[in-house]
């Protein structure tokens, strides 16, 4: 118990001791230390000032042709064009000017499908396309450029003539039936319908003869209706321009200038130190 009492004020004069040498180098060094730090923040300072400002801005697009995997493919390959920093290729695909391809700094894509979307019926995907550039006038042409680089590809011009030629077929049909319709309605205003013999044959239940006439021309609009979107790319919003960047950021800067001058000055007052203590020894 007795050894246990000795021991502790023996500890407290130890560390106190440890913080004593600390004060002390850090005492000898603190024009090192204060230089490289506000060097650092300096430094970090002029970074900002001198890096080109980033924006971010999204636009929204609606399709039942265009697949997640697809899409994700497309655009990582324009990512991997902007790495590259290839604003040749990139405005070639993009149809803008080699200019405006280099003001564009990164690209991502994010999918889900349409909520509420009937039963049996093409589920639409939402996509929300994220872009980051140096510039916010390219916005306007970048957007109908990736409108048509998403649209004008094999897989999707494809699809997009098999169903055009698909509702074509469906609206003759409906015209060809509603037109026999048509016929019949008008025999059954003189009251009775003939064969083609000549025959009287029984009259029918006008209600359903019109009801009928009815459903088809609600057929033949919904006909007409896929024909006018069918679009495989439906812009629900553009991008938007805005005035604040989302980088650089002076805090950023500064912090990051700050540490790396207080890193640097740590290294050279441990190297100091080291050779001082290593000197001492050798006396």
């Amino acid at each position: 118990m007795q050894n246990s009492e000795r021991q502790l004020p023996s500890d407290e004069i130890d560390l106190g001791e440890l913080l004593l040498k600390l004060f002390k180098i850090v005492n000898r060094n603190k024009f090192t230390l204060l230089i490289l730090t506000a060097l650092g923040v300096a430094l970090g300072t002029v970074n900002y000032y001198l890096k080109e400002p980033i924006y971010e801005s999204s636009m929204m697009l609606r399709s039942d042709i265009l697949t997640e995997a697809y899409s994700e493919t497309l655009t990582d390959n324009l990512k991997r064009l902007i790495q590259e920093r290839n604003d040749a290729l990139l405005s070639e695909k993009l149809s803008i000017t080699a200019e405006e391809a280099s003001h564009l700094v990164d690209i991502k894509v994010e999918s889900v499908e349409e909520a509420n979307t009937p039963v049996g019926a093409v589920k639409n995907i939402i996509f929300l396309i994220s872009v980051e550039i140096t510039d916010n006038g390219i916005l306007e042409n970048l957007q109908a450029g990736i409108v048509n680089f998403l649209e004008n590809n094999e897989f999707v011009k494809k699809r997009i003539d098999l169903r055009r030629k698909r509702f074509e077929a469906l609206v003759s049909q409906v015209n060809k039936e509603i037109k026999e319709i048509d016929s019949l309605k008008k025999r059954m205003n003189e009251g009775i319908i003939y064969n083609q013999q000549g025959a009287n044959l029984v009259v029918l239940d006008p209600s359903n003869v019109y009801e009928k006439a009815l459903s088809l021309f609600k057929e033949e609009l919904t006909y007409q209706e896929n024909l006018e979107l069918i679009d495989s790319i439906q812009l629900i919003e553009g991008f938007t321009a805005f005035k604040n960047p989302i980088a650089p950021r002076l805090s950023i800067s500064g912090g990051s200038g700050l540490l790396v001058g207080l890193f640097l000055a740590l290294i050279i007052v441990f190297t100091r130190e080291t050779i001082s203590y290593l000197k001492s020894i050798d006396k």
